[in-house]
């Protein structure tokens, strides 16, 4: 019988104070505009220091390395390192350093854990997603490079690049000695790919079910096939092999090996999303993934059944066994049961072995579980389902301990749990999470699989962490409506909507406000306007409630794509001369040469003042030269997109490319189509190449300047490249582009600055004198390392100098001994040092804590004033008042709770929080009563 040890979960409550309030009783934070929501994917978002004595942990909303002190019975938060923005997987190569791979900063933060403070920034490329150690050497996947590259940890120096043939390499593992490293491909695909409608024609398959006679002939449509051997075959079977003369690459997972730095392996029909590896010590491999049931045509046919979760494991000989971790669900049968939905696992996120590779541990994003597997049996084998804390990404397993750490992305959590009875040991915050609480509360109806028939699915299935999945789905429905054209629309043309709407590629969340209508045909006026899917996709019984859609839309609507890495440092478009693709030439095409025919692109592409690229516009299928009406789409993304090669004889990295179905593999071909007037010979080709080359750096809404990085280090202080750097920083900030914030050590502490333009950096000491950016450099030293950030418009106040919003800055804050990372704990509440001085309150003790019998709050009052106290369990729910407008005089003063509530029953053993508050300060802390 599995046992949850509350005790043990107040001691990391008591370990890391105030981080640990619920919610009611430390505020998150409402509506702001200094947070920006990129919501990017965890990756590996927690490790253990070699020696044991350490785990870090990413708070990726915080853009900090949390530091776990694993001494005593509990993890205890003793750090806070503030690292690069939206970091997503740490590794430590020693007991003293960890390195932070920082998806959006294009760099990797390498922390120094004697001093809790950033040592060096290695720049590594376009989001990096992982590192791993092996051969002596740091390897780093670079996602939207498709490489994986190696440094030499001692020096930093690159010591190899090698490319991998598949979209978005991700998660890396390596094997027990060290010699191979292994690289999943996130979106590795499922060997689909698709037919245009004109390669089609007339000889789709018949519809099934069934097409609706009462909505008239159905638009000639493109078609899924996938490659299944030698041969292309759609759903029914048939051949294709007459239309696409083109192979293409499934590397699910490519080995490498770290002596001779090359590809030495491929493993295929694994995953089509990967999510997660690991490799257990007889060198078998556990890779975890989704995979996709594309292939399968019309929406009814896929309710409730989009794809399947599975984990696969690859023994080091490379035999390949994949086993599906929902032998439980009936999928003829939608909705299932609620017993069946209650034990699903999607969205597999993180996986780790067991000490002895007897059991794999599987964490499910969509549900909230942790899947306990076992390699070896044959059939089913998830032998337990564990709950978590909310939005588990990633688990450790420290087998010394007999602990599993669970990470919880929902709320920036840490779980303990107790590996033999699966129960949880304790619980505790990763530190202050500046995430609106309105994302906050909309992540379930995004990631949560109870928005779906069997409770393995939900629209980040497909929508991974917000993006796409780059593949195709044919979801229209050949007994579903016709709808007409949409209001507000200026073309006259326009036929409306066949249900029957053929293979669309799955298409971004981010950045939807401005670009209009949604889905690829503007079928959709808003976000409201999905809630049937979750029925008619998903296979929900009912649609969400308002309230609850609402709450997904306040989560979907702010995300934002991060900056095009093909500009550069100032948001400036690449030239280069004649005959050789130019984004500058391509720009001056695109706002003004006609183009397609009298019109020029941005006229309906509306890119000015950085725009999304679309007028919001439906145009009518003849003007496009296709047979349904299309939106004029977003052009942010679209250097995303790129990995299809559509040539005889070729491998192509993806099955889909650009436009609406993805069957064009490349911009230039694009552009070849008639409806473009170029022209014809050589210049107009270069024309098609500059006007790709602008495509592909197509602004984002975002310069590339937040998230940049700079360290100062002493002997770089006045390095021309470096210098360069933050001047072109500063020059963005100039423009309104970004903030600009530094962190450094004075005097072996650490300190934070944000730039105020005008060549003053301001402190976080409200006394404290400003500098020039030539002081500010000349800080950094050995031990003292000074990090520019350029941090997105509005939040640098709180990413430079306050961090937790409470209006006390930082440095303030530690010197009073209060809290930087807890709007709760300021100077004006916390003790320091002797009575509350003048007209103050000084907080002194909660004593004893564990308690069994009492325990009492003692504080001292500088004035008379009147004193309100209570109890809370975590919840946030009131257990006991201790004191309701109570008027004391000045001096030191005890509160006395005895462990019952206000209806005088002892209360269970766990975690409390005590709140005490007067009109010249307060405070809450943690306190555990022990059985």
């Amino acid at each position: 019988m599995l046992r949850r040890l509350v005790p043990l979960a107040g001691l990391v409550a008591l370990g890391a104070g105030l981080a640990a309030a619920p919610p009611r009783l430390v505020s998150r934070s409402s509506a702001t505009d200094d947070f920006t929501h990129f919501e990017s994917g965890h990756v590996r978002p927690a490790a253990l220091t070699p020696d044991g004595a350490r785990l870090v942990v990413v708070n990726t909303p915080g853009a900090r390395l949390a530091v776990f002190d694993l001494a005593g019975p509990a993890p205890v938060r003793v750090a806070d390192v503030p690292v690069g923005l939206e970091p997503v997987a740490v590794a430590c190569p020693d007991a003293h350093t960890a390195w932070v791979v920082n998806t959006l900063s294009d760099d990797v933060s390498i922390v120094d854990l004697a001093t809790l403070h950033v040592r060096a920034t290695l720049r590594v490329g376009d989001e990096p997603a992982d590192v791993v150690f092996a051969g002596g050497l740091a390897w780093v996947s670079v996602s939207q490079e498709d490489v994986v590259r190696a440094y030499d940890p001692a020096t930093l120096a690159l010591v190899a690049t090698v490319p991998v043939n598949a979209r978005f390499p991700r998660a890396l593992a390596r094997s027990a000695d060290g010699a191979f490293v292994y690289v999943a491909g996130f979106h590795a695909g499922n060997r689909t790919s698709v037919l245009s409608f004109q390669e089609v024609q007339d000889s789709l398959p018949p519809p099934n079910p069934p097409k609706d006679p009462a909505n008239g002939p159905a638009p000639r449509v493109g078609l899924i096939v996938q490659r299944q051997g030698a041969d292309w075959r759609d759903e029914s079977g048939k051949l294709w092999n007459a239309k696409i003369k083109y192979a293409i690459h499934d590397a699910d997972v490519t080995e490498i090996s770290t002596a001779t730095r090359a590809v030495t392996r491929v493993f295929s029909d694994l995953g089509t999303v990967n999510y997660a590896l690991d490799v257990a010590p007889d060198g078998r491999l556990a890779l975890t993934a989704t995979e996709a049931r594309n292939l399968v045509r019309f929406e009814p046919n896929l309710v409730g059944h989009n794809v399947d979760t599975r984990i696969a494991f690859v023994t080091a000989a490379g035999a390949a066994t994949v086993r599906n971790l929902n032998p439980h669900v009936n999928y003829a049968v939608t909705p299932g049961p609620q017993s069946e939905r209650d034990s699903a696992i999607g969205i597999p996120t993180g996986v780790a072995f067991s000490p002895d590779g007897a059991r794999a541990y599987v964490t499910s994003l969509a549900s909230d579980r942790l899947a306990v597997v076992d390699p070896n049996a044959p059939g089913n084998a998830v032998l337990a389902r564990v709950p978590t804390v909310a939005g588990p990404t990633g688990v450790v397993v420290d087998g010394p301990r007999a602990r599993l750490y669970v990470v919880g992305r929902f709320r920036g959590e840490l779980q303990t749990l107790d590996a033999a009875t699966l129960g949880e040991v304790a619980r505790a915050r990763l530190g202050y999470d500046p995430t609106p609480d309105e994302i906050v509360n909309g992540r379930k109806f995004f990631y949560g699989g109870f928005t779906s028939g069997h409770g393995d699915q939900a629209c980040a299935t497909c929508h991974v962490f917000g993006d796409f999945d780059n593949l195709a789905w044919d979801l229209g429905d050949p007994q579903g409506a016709a709808l007409p054209p949409p209001p507000g629309q200026i073309d006259p043309l326009l036929e409306g909507f066949h249900p029957m709407k053929g293979p669309m590629t799955t298409q971004t969340l981010r950045g939807l406000p401005g670009t209009g209508l949604l889905h690829w045909r503007g079928d959709r006026p808003d976000l409201a306007a999905f809630n049937g899917a979750f029925v008619s996709l998903l296979g929900r019984a009912t649609a969400l409630a308002d309230s609850e859609m609402a709450a997904f839309s306040d989560f979907v609507l702010p995300l934002v794509n991060p900056p095009n890495p093909n500009q550069y440092l100032n948001r400036a478009l690449r030239d280069a001369p004649a005959g050789q693709p130019s984004a500058v030439r391509g720009s001056n095409l695109f706002f003004n040469a006609p183009l397609d025919g009298p019109f020029r692109c941005n006229d309906c592409h509306t890119a000015t003042n950085f725009g999304p690229g679309t007028n919001g516009q439906v145009v009518n299928d003849a003007a496009l030269q296709e047979d349904q009406d299309v939106k004029v789409p977003q052009l942010r993304n679209l250097y995303r997109k790129t990995g299809m090669t559509d040539v005889p004889g070729a491998t192509s990295k993806r099955g889909f490319g650009f436009i609406h179905d993805g069957s064009t593999d490349n911009l230039f071909n694009f552009l070849r189509l008639p409806v473009f007037t170029f022209g014809t010979g050589v210049s107009a080709d270069n024309a098609r190449r500059d006007v790709e080359a602008f495509l592909l750096s197509f602004d984002t809404g975002l310069s590339p300047a937040v998230g940049a990085q700079v360290t100062f280090h002493g002997a770089n202080n006045a390095d021309p490249a470096a210098v360069a750097r933050l001047d072109t920083l500063r020059g963005q900030f100039d423009l309104g582009f970004c903030d600009l914030v530094a962190k450094g050590r004075v005097d072996g502490a650490p300190r934070g600055w944000r730039y105020a333009g005008g060549d003053a950096w301001l402190p976080d000491v409200a006394a404290g004198a400003s500098l020039t950016t030539a002081q500010l450099r000349a800080l950094g030293a050995p031990g003292a390392e000074v990090t520019v950030t350029g941090v997105p418009r509005g939040s640098g106040v709180r990413m430079g100098v306050d961090e937790d919003r409470d209006g006390h800055l930082d440095g303030d804050e530690r010197a009073a001994g209060s809290d930087p990372a807890n709007p709760a704990s300021t100077p004006a509440n916390v003790a320091v040092g002797g009575p509350a001085g003048g007209a103050g309150f000084a907080f002194r003790a909660l004593a004893p804590n564990p308690f069994r019998d009492a325990t009492e709050a003692r504080f001292a009052l500088g004035r008379a004033e009147r004193v309100d106290a209570a109890v809370y369990d975590v919840m946030g729910r009131e257990v006991r008042s201790l004191a309701r407008g109570l008027w004391l005089a000045p001096g030191e003063h005890a509160l006395r709770w005895d462990g019952r509530d206000r209806d005088g029953r002892v209360v269970s053993a766990g975690v409390y929080f005590v709140r005490v508050r007067t009109g010249l300060g307060g405070w809450t802390g943690a306190v555990v009563r022990m059985r």
